[in-house]
């Protein structure tokens, strides 16, 4: 989505106060544009000005392109979720927890929206969507492997209805202690877990619920996102999130004339030679 540039100056601390900061200074920006109707060329001009304050560089031109290419990303995933669920309103309640799970986590809305909708696919309830989203991106993020890999992962096991001992062999290959949990499931060895797999006898029931255990209070994985999101990379990310969020409300409220100003072009293009 949109970039965010600035300088880093000054030690760790003053570069995470800062990031707050311009966090704090987007999200004051957007509930400003919500509040005043959003004419965009004087929203450009602001944004302009206060990003700058901000420590954050961004041109008019940029401002505009940028906002036209966020809006029309948020617009895809909306439509995506609608038809996923056939409900706008299921669709506009997910889409709001997939933009607070993206803004308060390393991962971005892209990453984030791209597993929501592979779990869709699979099956997961809408209401149960970002609350698996947060308790696999736990895990991903504690083992810094790809969260689209782990929804791979977990969403074929749960179409399978078991485990197959070549699924626990990439869980395990990624660093996941799903033996470990599920060995205490059991009752019984870690060593003795492959057996029951190859035997039928772990269901993607057991599968859930030692996700949940290394993801809940006390597991080895639990809020791992949280904490991560406040380290210098996560607040970089969480910045730019921010960013889209505040991108796409003025893209919303200037949908007609972004779309009046697209087709003006295209039709142009389309009769260049009647225009020549």
């Amino acid at each position: 989505m949109a970039g965010v540039h600035f300088d880093i100056t000054g030690d760790n601390k003053n570069l995470l106060r800062n990031l707050e900061g311009a966090k704090q200074g987007i999200k004051s920006l957007t509930k400003e544009a919500k509040r005043e109707g959003l004419n965009i060329e004087d929203i450009m001009k602001h944004i302009g000005k206060s990003a700058a304050a901000l420590g954050i560089g961004f041109s008019a031109t940029q401002l505009i392109r940028d906002v036209a290419m966020v809006r029309g990303e948020f617009q895809q995933l909306e439509v995506a979720l609608t038809t996923m669920l056939g409900s706008e309103e299921k669709a506009n309640a997910l889409f709001q927890q997939l933009v607070n799970t993206a803004a308060k986590t390393p991962f971005d809305l892209q990453g984030v929206a791209g597993g929501a909708k592979q779990l869709l696919a699979y099956g997961v309830a809408a209401e149960e969507v970002n609350d698996t989203i947060i308790r696999l991106g736990d895990i991903a993020a504690g083992l810094s492997i790809p969260l689209g890999d782990l929804v791979y992962l977990y969403g074929t096991t749960m179409t399978q209805g078991r485990l197959f001992t070549q699924d626990l062999r990439q869980f395990m290959g990624r660093g996941i202690p799903l033996a470990d949990e599920l060995a205490k499931q059991f009752g019984v060895a870690k060593d003795e877990v492959g057996g029951l797999v190859t035997a039928g006898k772990v269901g993607f029931p057991e599968v859930e619920k030692a996700i949940r255990s290394m993801t809940s209070e006390g597991g080895k994985f639990a809020g791992l996102m949280e904490n991560q999101s406040k380290t210098i990379t996560g607040q970089i990310s969480n910045l730019q999130d921010a960013v889209d969020s505040m991108f796409n409300e003025i893209g919303k409220s200037s949908q007609g004339a972004i779309s009046g100003a697209i087709s003006t072009a295209t039709s142009l293009v389309e009769s260049y030679e009647r225009v020549l």
